[in-house]
């Protein structure tokens, strides 16, 4: 009997007992179904069959199935993490979360992980930051194996968004020094490429460079286009503080044609490099053509974060 066969028999005999069946034992037949579904990327209709068991489950003696319960939110937030509805995939983990904490399971830390991206991906960088921290907390007193510094950066990240860049520093300096010490390199340049955003929002030149020109370095060897693309950005904007417009001018064109060649679109991109070429030639006492390029950049910005716009699918 072929694979494919065989599952759609067990689904047949899966929806009999769920016909059949009442209480756990028809909940445990939708959690098979939601597994089966979940493995053919049918996402809605396992999401759908995760929360009818978790609502018949939850009818039931909950400490009976606290383990099911916490399995079923698993699952539920998996899926939504699948469809894109991060802020229910956060809240689907903490309530696996709190059945963990119950039953002590040894892998907490790592849920706490997971909720945390799921916060961060749903902006909302309080709770995500929370949970980091937690995780680490959770990974020392129980002395787990994790890697050194990933959860400073996830914590560094989430204070980065918040816009609180003096704790933001600290934390991806310190991350970056645990990931050295573990030969990380990759996760080293991502502090590097992130420190160089911030540095740029704080207008600090010494700091734009010394960052954006290691991560320069380590991209264009591996050849990461856009990484490149943004980093010649920020040195141009180091340039522009240090007042040496044409080697500003020069890592913008860079930036900007290169982005263009690899036929990348990002509008919020581009429109970044033209406000900063529309500071240089304001420096340069072209004032004139920088207020044509910024004519042109609202007219732009309007259009495209107008209500009426609609990108074609």
């Amino acid at each position: 009997m072929s694979e494919e066969r065989e599952i759609a028999e067990l689904e047949k005999e899966l929806w009999q007992r769920v016909a059949n069946d009442e209480g756990g034992k028809r909940a445990s037949a939708y959690v098979a179904l939601s597994r089966i579904a979940y493995d053919k990327g049918n996402f809605k209709d396992s999401l759908a069959m995760c929360e009818t068991a978790r609502e018949l489950f939850e009818t039931e003696d909950v400490s009976v199935y606290r383990r099911e319960i916490f399995d079923v939110n698993i699952g539920v937030s998996r899926n939504y993490e699948e469809l894109g509805n991060f802020l229910e995939a956060a809240r689907a983990m903490g309530k696996a979360i709190e059945a963990a904490r119950v039953l002590e399971i040894e892998s907490l830390d790592d849920l706490l992980r997971d909720q945390g991206r799921s916060w961060y991906r749903a902006s909302e960088y309080e709770n995500s930051i929370a949970c980091h921290q937690e995780a680490m907390e959770f990974s020392e007193l129980h002395l787990q194996e994790v890697t050194p510094g990933i959860d400073t950066f996830n914590i560094a990240m989430g204070l980065h968004e918040l816009k609180r860049f003096p704790e933001a520093i600290e934390a991806y300096n310190k991350a970056r020094e645990a990931f050295k010490e573990d030969l990380s390199q990759s996760n080293v340049v991502d502090c590097d490429y992130n420190l160089s955003d911030i540095y740029a929002k704080l207008k600090q030149s010494v700091g734009i460079e010394f960052h954006a020109q290691r991560a320069l370095d380590y991209y264009e060897t591996v050849g990461n286009h856009s990484k490149i693309w943004w980093l010649k950005y920020y040195l141009g904007i180091a340039k522009r503080l240090q007042s040496e417009l044409d080697k500003a001018s020069e890592y913008l064109d860079q930036a900007k044609n290169l982005a263009q060649a690899m036929g990348w679109q990002e509008w919020k991109f581009l429109v970044a490099v033209d406000k900063e070429n529309a500071e240089i030639l304001i420096l340069r006492g072209h004032d004139d053509e920088a207020k044509e390029i910024l004519r042109r950049v609202k007219s732009v910005e309007e259009i495209l974060t107008s209500e009426s716009f609609h990108e074609a699918a």
